[in-house]
């Protein structure tokens, strides 16, 4: 690209379609990876740029060299006009470029204003300005349309509402530039619509604004422009219109996907699983009533409903990480005691928690010690764990589940999210499940790696495995599920079968009030 393309800040403020940022060749490489590979992105001030590729495709290690958390190998940035260097995530925020991470670290026990500031508190000699602090929270709050008090606790907002506050000290920072990697992961549909508002708000003002996401309807409803990165490397970049779904991820992926719900008939069988009347009472959180159902081997049972639902807190009593106060377990028609999780575990249930990060990993352990956690005793040789062992295991998980891993020794947390997914399945598969519990499987992860999760699927079903599947996307609940619960404020509020079931069926029993 010549430098004819670099805009003056005379011409930026002549119209709205000029170039804030540009990053031109870059090139990233990590030991014995090349994680960026002469990637380039154009950014236009006032507008919404999609950033789209499967996990691991660099996306946000290309953020993280913008905003200085990495330093490019190759390339340039420029940024209104001007070559960007070295530099600190402190400078690059001060230079108007703010990342709004996936993985919000809020402190909890600080206000909202504490939080906004924090690192640069206002002063009044010595001591922090707190008079200043919050009343420069509360205006910028007020002027955001943001319903929150600055001197509220952050404990006291939603994940929605933390997000809508990082967006405020960006915005308080005066950010030009703000990068939001996969904001709507965790928060749900009308969360996602307040923060759209925002960022609406924020182009109006001229603010450019770098999104991640894998979620499509997210990309068609938000995006100005898009950019493809794949395996590293600059695929595509244009303006929204001038693509499709189809092209988007055949694009991603290097290959086009048919059927990303590739699910399977088999025969359904026994009944497996049969819960009767299980209630959690208000002492222990009180968060679910008198649930009742069936689970067949074979069978892939969805679970639906809006979030806050009791979903979770179902299948977490089921595997016996909370209480439950009332109610039964059976498992293969003989009654089940599950107190704890190891009782489940020896009952041949697993399951893989929505929080793969918090709950299915050792992060800072390697993939191969995470694949062999649950299964040590099988291991075991005397007294020391036999590593042959293990790694014969680990190769044939690797090659079942299609893991993309060339060295089992490298910490999880280097992985992307679809690979994490599949070794929390790999280190349950080591065992002998019958039960397998999926609370939301493909949160998180592309579009390729949602399609391999889901005919993985389909194969254990066809081997006799039952699966609970829980998932807040209605596409997947309706293209994986043999038969699907709707809850509603802790109830069950409707069973529908795989016929009768479509997304408005669905989100009338989920939003219609509970059923008496």
């Amino acid at each position: 690209m010549s430098d004819d393309c670099i805009v003056s800040m005379d011409d930026m403020k002549q119209t709205n379609d000029a170039y804030i940022l540009q990053m031109r060749d870059v090139v990233k490489e990590f030991p014995g990876v090349k994680a960026l590979d002469g990637v380039n992105l154009n950014v236009r001030a006032g507008k919404t740029h999609v950033i789209c590729g499967e996990n691991g495709a660099g996306k946000s290690t290309l953020m993280k060299v913008l905003n200085g958390t990495h330093l490019a190998d190759s390339g340039s940035i420029i940024f209104k006009g001007e070559s960007l260097g070295r530099r600190t995530i402190e400078e690059s925020m001060k230079s108007g470029i703010a990342m709004i991470y996936q993985e919000l670290n809020p402190v909890l026990d600080m206000t909202v204003a504490e939080n906004v500031f924090l690192g640069r508190e206002p002063r009044k000699g010595a001591f922090v300005n707190f008079k200043k602090m919050y009343g420069d929270t509360q205006a910028l709050l007020d002027r955001l349309n943001m319903p929150y008090d600055a001197k509220q606790k952050m404990r006291t907002l939603s994940i929605a509402g933390h997000q809508l506050v990082e967006i405020a000290k960006a915005i308080s920072r005066d950010a030009s530039v703000i990068i939001m990697d996969e904001p709507s992961s965790a928060i749900a549909d009308a969360e996602v619509a307040i923060l759209f508002k925002q960022i609406e708000m924020l182009k109006s003002r001229g603010v450019a604004i770098i999104y991640i996401t894998h979620k499509m309807d997210e990309i068609f409803q938000i995006a100005d422009d898009i950019t493809v990165i794949r395996d590293g490397k600059w695929v595509d970049s244009g303006p929204a219109p001038n693509y499709t779904p189809e092209k988007l991820v055949s694009l991603m992926v290097g290959r086009e996907i048919s059927n990303i719900f590739p699910k399977e008939t088999v025969p359904i069988g026994d009944v497996v699983l049969s819960i009767k009347a299980m209630t959690q009472a208000p002492a222990h959180g009180g968060r679910f009533s008198n649930i009742s159902f069936d689970l067949h081997k074979g069978e892939i049972l969805g679970f639906a409903g809006l979030v806050g639902a009791g979903r979770s807190e179902v299948m977490r009593a089921i595997f016996g990480i909370d209480p439950y106060t009332s109610g039964e377990i059976a498992i293969d028609g003989e009654p089940a005691r599950i107190k704890n999780t190891k009782d489940a575990v020896n009952y041949g249930i697993a399951m893989i928690s929505e929080d793969r990060k918090t709950y299915g990993l050792a992060l800072n352990r390697s993939a191969y010690e995470n694949i062999s956690l649950v299964n040590l005793k099988q291991f075991v040789s005397k007294v020391l764990l036999d590593d042959n062992a293990i790694a014969v295991e680990a190769l044939r998980m690797k090659d079942l589940l299609n893991i993309k891993i060339t060295d089992f020794h490298v910490p999880v947390s280097t992985l992307s999210g679809g690979n994490q997914q599949k070794i929390v399945l790999a280190k349950w598969l080591l065992g002998n499940v019958k039960i397998m519990i999926l609370d939301e499987p493909t949160r998180g992860i592309d579009v390729g790696s949602k399609a391999e999760i889901h005919r993985l699927m389909g194969a254990f079903a066809r081997e006799g495995m039952a699966i609970i599947m829980i998932s807040s996307e209605l596409p997947e609940i309706l293209g994986m599920s043999d038969w699907i619960v709707v809850m509603q404020e802790g109830k069950i509020n409707g069973v529908l079968s795989r016929d009768e079931a479509n997304q408005e069926s669905i989100m009338k029993l989920a939003t219609q009030g509970t059923q008496k």
